[in-house]
């Protein structure tokens, strides 16, 4: 009630609430960013990789190339989501600018559809994804609205 009598007061309050909630929705998403230094080791050094992530990343790529008809190169596949994750990253944490952020958050929430759908196809619990696909939905709610 005493924001809306105080209204010039209350604004700018609720930008810093809502630029400290971006902060914190972008540092639970680095985890998930950084993983991609992880694909790009099964990529390019896969041997350095341990055996059961290999395989649970397998899964994941059988599945895509299941997907789109495609036998996809692990090479390739990892590669190119190692990019998407790590650029991802550095875009949602500014470094590429403003408008650069807000793209990446699309990209982000596309990534993360493809997560949920992946685990549906494997037959993984989809909670975890579709718990970040919503963070990350909020993100850009909050970043657009900045």
């Amino acid at each position: 009630v005493d924001c809306i009598v105080s209204l010039p007061l209350c604004f700018p309050i609720l930008c810093v609430a809502m630029a400290g909630l971006v902060t914190l929705l972008t540092w639970l998403m680095t985890p998930i960013g950084l993983m991609g230094f992880v694909h790009w080791l099964v990529a390019f050094k896969p041997d350095a990789a341990p055996e059961k992530l290999r395989e649970k990343f397998e899964k994941t790529r059988k599945a895509w190339s299941g997907v789109t008809g495609v036998d996809i190169p692990s090479q390739v596949f990892y590669g190119f989501f190692g990019a998407c994750k790590i650029s991802g990253l550095l875009a949602i944490h500014g470094v590429f600018g403003a408008s650069l952020d807000a793209i990446a958050n699309v990209c982000w929430l596309v990534l993360l559809g493809g997560a949920v759908y992946t685990h549906v196809l494997l037959k993984e619990p989809i909670v975890p994804p579709v718990a970040c696909l919503g963070l990350m939905g909020l993100r850009l709610l909050l970043v657009l609205a900045a």
